[in-house]
């Protein structure tokens, strides 16, 4: 059916068009009819078409009707015409579906429904003469006051078809009722948080009660690590500590020969962990490297550590 729907609403806008069309010959006809010319043409009687909606047609005489029916109830406003050819190609695609359903309804239902719409508080008789007079008057005509009807009706019955199938549950319906319902009193104090702490003043056990029901909120999910370090500026110390010559001299003759050398050259191989979830991943990278080292003894030849760092190592600049 929404299928349908959409197929007709596509060709709405060329309905809009020939209507409009249609209405600006009528009104040059009706202007023709006002000075004396020889042809009339009442629009309110029009069975001229302006509209189609699978066969079923809506005419010129509907639409100015419509027009007429609006401006009552809404005291005179004036509505464009494309708003009143809508409604009325909706409640012809609603009269063709709710008929290929099997829905229209009888002329029984039509019937009692004009008996409830006409039946009298003070239970005066059905009077045939003035309900015909009254429904020509607004309608146009009985057929069309009862069709209108008809349409109502059939509506009404696809309405409830289409929205059988659908179930809403007591809790849905309640908190559609609070949303719709629900009324809120907006009332501010400004906070200033630093004279609130002062304030306040937690037990410890309050504190570990509240850390306790809030464990999620203080959860690190990366291992951390806490570093905490002393910086000691040499240069600043040598000013404080004066050393003389001679117990430099002292300190240097303890050193072993072996130790007396201009300087030393260090070679590392460098392998960088990403992530802390990969820290087991390298360790085992990092023991085969050692293991392929120590293959032919302790010692390691430059060469050789140097050849084992190619490819391996992540340090940019190799010591």
């Amino acid at each position: 059916m929404l299928k349908f729907f959409n197929r007709l609403e596509k060709t709405r806008n060329f309905f809009i068009l020939i209507f409009a069309l249609l209405m600006v010959v009528s009104l040059v006809f009706w202007g023709r009819n006002s000075t004396g010319g020889d042809l009339g043409l009442d629009l309110a009687h029009s069975q001229e078409t302006a509209a189609k909606v699978a066969g079923e047609k809506i005419t010129v005489a509907e639409i100015i009707r419509q027009k007429e029916q609006y401006s009552q109830f809404s005291r005179g406003q004036s509505f464009p015409a494309s708003m009143l050819l809508n409604s009325l190609v909706s409640s012809r695609m609603v009269r063709v579906e709710a008929a290929r359903l099997g829905l229209t309804a009888s002329d029984a239902e039509v019937a009692a429904a004009i008996r409830e719409q006409v039946k009298s508080p003070d239970g005066t008789p059905f009077d045939q003469k003035k309900y015909e007079e009254n429904v020509s008057a607004q309608y146009g005509s009985v057929s069309a006051y009862e069709e209108s009807l008809r349409d109502d009706i059939s509506a009404k019955k696809l309405q409830a078809f289409l929205t059988s199938g659908v179930t809403v549950s007591e809790e849905e319906v309640l908190k559609d009722f609070q949303r719709k319902n629900s009324k809120f009193d907006l009332t501010y104090v400004a906070v200033n948080t630093t004279d609130l702490a002062k304030a306040i003043t937690p037990t410890d056990a309050e504190l570990k009660d509240y850390f306790d029901k809030n464990k999620a909120a203080y959860y690190i999910s990366v291992p951390q690590k806490k570093i905490k370090y002393i910086f000691i500026n040499t240069a600043k110390i040598g000013e404080k500590l004066p050393i003389s010559d001679a117990d430099l001299k002292a300190e240097f003759d303890k050193i072993p020969a072996d130790k007396k050398s201009a300087g030393a050259l260090g070679q590392e191989i460098v392998l960088r962990v990403p992530k802390p979830d990969q820290d087991a991943q390298i360790l085992e990278k990092a023991t085969g490297l050692v293991q392929d080292l120590k293959k032919n003894g302790e010692t390691v030849s430059e060469d050789a550590f140097a050849t084992a760092a190619k490819g391996h190592s992540e340090n940019p600049q190799p010591l």
